[in-house]
């Protein structure tokens, strides 16, 4: 057992292989809806050797990657963290982790995440638990939550408390609190965004690495207000209702806000999401980064290649529906559609790869969602930000046992970013197995490296990124720097751009 003496009280947790993990630590405390509020510190001895307990988020839900559900009696008041440090830590910079799953799901207990082996290469890892869903990202000022001290973007507010927290202890676990470095994937990543322009950004972090988050999907005061209207009526039609519903009724009304029809319409699967509220969060972070509201923090942000390949609906689609789904997608008429379709089926042959119908379809998607933007957001952050860097993940995943291409998926890359491949048939699913065990196993080496130097020095070891030579690590089998590996795609869109 490890032990623990900061000045808020004594822990007790783990140590396995010389790291120590403490686990479940209260950081706040969450009323529903409202502003989390700091912990105080306990007596006698806090027994840290469990993980805490997850935020309340929808079970059962189609599994698109290994083991993303957590276990454990959900909480509403879920505010914890863990924390992971060497033995012999002193001053050692910090990796902060905020979790993905679409703002809806999620928890640090998820072995996947487990952040013992980043410890282990001379970091203090710190992983966070806060507000999801519902209770985490709605925004109830229209139907008169302020006057109830109900805020908008919970969740990020939990985030920045949880930050707050580790500037102020972190340095009892060994950790050096002037080198903080948030990191996060998917949801995760889009937190950190977000809080790129907070206000009080500077004493939150100084780095921050964002792995797979989308800049450009940020409510604005009438979708928060569509979405907290359903969220509503689903749950008794009042706001004394819905404060008063049991917190499993408040999970199960998601249901019923997904298959909204006017929901649906404006966003899609991603009803629970940041919003802009003039305080926290007073722009989009792709209006606001490259207008410089993040000056001065270091960032990397990256993709993988083939983002939206994860959630394709079948292995095959037909080429005529094909044309008229990306006319409407893209906003063009179907000739239009027809040609783009045929320069992606090139550039896919050009670079070597499977050009069938749905490969093309996962290519333009993840282009368009998630990898041009990107390209977009460090061309504007790099004109204002301290050292900025850019990274494509390429590694490509098999294809699932339906013939469903996965490629560089999102997600693909999170074993690569714990070295948890061992987990819940991670291996299998990213392909690091077999033959391919010794290329993961160096991938997964040539990130923790890259990570853990950048939040030590803000170097992770290859040129910053400038919009006119856009110097991006591939991360790959064979992992190497490029001017600009995602050019040629952008250049086949009638704008330039994807946009």
């Amino acid at each position: 057992m490890a032990q623990l003496e900061l000045d808020i009280g004594r822990l007790a947790g783990t140590e396995h292989d010389g790291v120590r993990r403490f686990a479940g630590i209260p950081y706040g405390h969450a009323p529903r809806f409202g502003a989390p509020r700091a912990a105080d510190g306990w007596s006698g001895v806090l027994d840290s050797t469990d993980f805490g307990s997850p935020a309340w988020q929808p079970r059962g839900l189609p599994p698109l990657v290994p083991g993303l559900e957590p276990q454990g009696a959900m909480a509403e008041d879920c505010l914890n963290l863990t924390v992971w440090s060497p033995d012999d830590a002193s001053d050692l910079p910090v990796l902060v982790w905020v979790h993905g799953g679409s703002f809806l799901t999620g928890a640090p207990s998820l072995p996947v995440y487990d952040g013992a082996a980043l410890a282990r290469r001379g970091a203090v890892v710190v992983s966070v638990a806060y507000r999801l869903g519902p209770f985490g990202f709605v925004s109830f000022d229209d139907l008169g939550g302020t006057e109830r001290g109900w805020i908008p973007n919970a969740g990020l507010h939990d985030v920045a408390l949880a930050l707050e927290w580790v500037r102020a202890h972190v340095q009892g676990f060994g950790g050096d609190p002037r080198r903080v470095t948030v990191f996060g994937e998917s949801a995760g990543g889009g937190v950190i965004l977000h809080l790129l322009g907070a206000p009080q950004r500077e004493r939150l972090f100084d780095r921050a690495i964002v792995q797979s988050g989308s800049a450009g999907r940020t409510f604005d005061a009438g979708t928060a207000a569509l979405v907290a209207d359903r969220l509503c009526a689903a749950t008794g039609g009042s706001l004394d209702a819905l404060a008063a519903a049991p917190a499993q009724q408040v999970i199960d009304a998601t249901a019923a806000v997904f298959m909204d029809r006017d929901v649906a319409a404006k966003v899609g699967m991603m009803a629970f999401h940041p919003c802009i509220d003039g305080s926290l969060v007073r722009a989009a972070p792709s209006d606001a980064i490259p207008k410089g509201a993040a000056a001065g923090c270091d960032l990397i942000s990256g993709v993988t290649r083939d983002e939206m390949a994860l959630f394709l609906e079948g292995p095959s689609v037909d080429p005529v529906k094909l044309t008229r789904r990306v006319a409407r997608y893209v906003g063009v008429d179907e000739v239009a559609a027809g040609a783009l379709l045929d320069r992606y089926a090139d550039q896919l042959r050009t670079e070597g790869r499977r050009a069938e119908p749905i490969d093309v379809w996962a290519a333009i998607y993840s282009d368009r969602e998630m990898v041009l933007p990107a390209r977009r957001l460090l061309d504007g952050a790099s004109a204002h930000h301290g050292a900025t860097f850019g990274y494509l993940f390429g590694w490509s995943a098999p294809d699932r046992s339906d013939g469903r291409p996965v490629g560089a998926a999102h997600a693909v890359d999170l074993p690569f970013t714990f070295d948890t491949f061992a987990t819940e048939g991670w291996d299998a699913f990213v392909g690091a197995t077999g033959s391919r065990r010794g290329a993961a196993g160096a991938l997964c080496d040539a990130i923790q490296a890259a990570w853990v130097r950048f939040a030590a020095d803000g170097d992770p070891g290859w040129a910053q990124w400038s919009a006119t030579t856009r110097s991006t690590m591939v991360f790959d089998e064979a992992s190497a720097v490029q001017s600009d590996p995602i050019g040629q795609r952008a250049a086949l869109w009638i704008d330039g751009d994807g946009a």
